[in-house]
């Protein structure tokens, strides 16, 4: 089997042999872009491969859920035994008449994405349009900034409704973070709040902005766009534009919304562990890159020296993780000790410590759960044979640990 570096390397390779595309896929937005862009980003790639030169990127799940809501003749969402309505990949499959032969696998779950993407650009091709149109980061940058008002679909629980609403400022460092003000707001109601109340005001489930993000594939129509249904409460597109010609009056109101908006967005901490520090920062300078491009053409003897120019610490310490776990004898004992020594404190930390991996005690004391719970027979076997392996890989390191000390 290959290593982690050469699976990766072999992916990024692929899809950067296909011509500009738009990557799709299902609940991928929050999930499988986030596990692409780690792995790419530990293995001094370009965490942003799938929405940078020229490739675009949407989630076939909000897709459904739209088309669901917008056109409930073509996509009709699963229910539970309980009736509460889902939208997993399988069950929505078959609730619309796509057979499911083995689910879970990868190819199944690609040829049943498919299949739902298929149905709605032949039935509801003009959601379709809108759902790729705007999968790219700079179209919905153009829309929302050229555009007096427009509608956008929020997403409240597994269904979209909609809202009428107009830019009023964005984010003072993420340029892809804009702050739309719903239409309808009524204005001497939050003039007349004080900072606290209009903070409060802004984090409750009612906030009267929404924060557009241009790389995360919106759905949004222009007002021309939708039905007169969708343009609610209002008439019709003209009693919209003078609305929104009352709020460009209201410059300094506009801007402090806009200013409150982001003071209630959460603040990320910086991280102290290397894999929570892919975003946050700048993208590599000319010097950088240049380096991580020999770093990946040249021999791992050329690597190792390399890999002590990086300007950015994050690229050093990557590039020694990749010699590591690749080739560890090119590094000094110093070195190899250090990476043995930092991996089993990870490993060994007990299973009470807060920490965002999970160590072999929490593991075991899962595996331990788990086997108390009614599993079958053969699952049981499996699960006790790795609570074996667990418990004698932490008595390994630990009498590693003993006879260094």
């Amino acid at each position: 089997m290959p290593s982690h570096y050469e699976m990766i390397a072999e992916v990024r390779r692929i899809l950067e042999s296909w011509p500009t595309s738009i990557f799709l896929g299902f609940n991928s937005l929050s999930f499988d872009e986030e596990f692409l862009r780690q792995a790419f980003y530990l293995c001094l790639y370009n965490p942003y491969l799938t929405n940078t030169q020229g490739n675009a990127r949407a989630d076939v799940l909000n897709l459904c859920r739209m088309t669901a809501a917008l056109r409930p003749d073509v996509i009709r969402p699963s229910t539970d035994d309980s009736g509460r309505t889902i939208f997993k990949l399988k069950q929505i499959a078959e609730a619309n008449g796509i057979t499911v032969p083995f689910s879970h696998s990868a190819m199944a779950d690609v040829s049943t994405t498919l299949a739902l993407c298929q149905l709605i650009r032949n039935q509801a091709p003009d959601i379709w349009s809108q759902f790729l149109r705007f999968s790219k980061k700079a179209t919905v940058e153009s829309f929302i900034t050229g555009e007096e008002a427009f509608v956008i679909s929020v997403l409240n629980g597994n269904f979209y409704h909609t809202r009428v609403v107009t830019r009023i400022g964005s984010h003072s460092k993420q340029q892809t973070r804009h702050y739309c003000l719903d239409v309808s707001t009524d204005l001497d109601v939050l003039k007349k709040m004080s900072d606290d109340e209009l903070i409060h005001f802004l984090k409750g489930s009612s906030r009267p902005i929404l924060t557009v993000r241009t790389n995360a594939a919106p759905t949004l129509w222009a007002l021309y766009d939708v039905d007169q249904e969708y343009l609610a409460p209002f008439q019709n597109e003209i009693e919209i534009l003078e609305r929104v010609e009352c709020l460009r009056k209201e410059n300094n109101l506009m801007e402090r919304l806009s200013n409150m908006a982001q003071f209630v967005e959460p603040e990320y901490q910086s991280s102290p562990h290397l894999e929570e520090q892919i975003y946050g920062h700048p993208f590599p300078s000319r010097l950088d890159e240049d380096l991580i491009n020999k770093f990946h053409a040249g021999r791992w003897q050329e690597r190792v020296m390399l890999a002590e120019k990086f300007s950015d610490v994050r690229y050093r310490q990557i590039s020694h993780r990749l010699i590591y776990f690749e080739q560890p004898s090119l590094l000094g004992i110093e070195h190899q000790i250090n990476f043995k020594d930092s991996i089993n404190k990870r490993l060994m930390a007990t299973a009470d410590t807060n920490v965002p991996w999970r160590t072999i005690s929490a593991a075991i004391r899962e595996l331990e759960e788990i086997l108390m719970s009614d599993i079958g027979q053969e699952e049981k076997m499996k699960q006790t044979r790795f609570l074996d392996y667990l418990i004698q890989r932490q008595e390994t390191i630990a009498t590693s640990n003993s006879v260094q000390n």
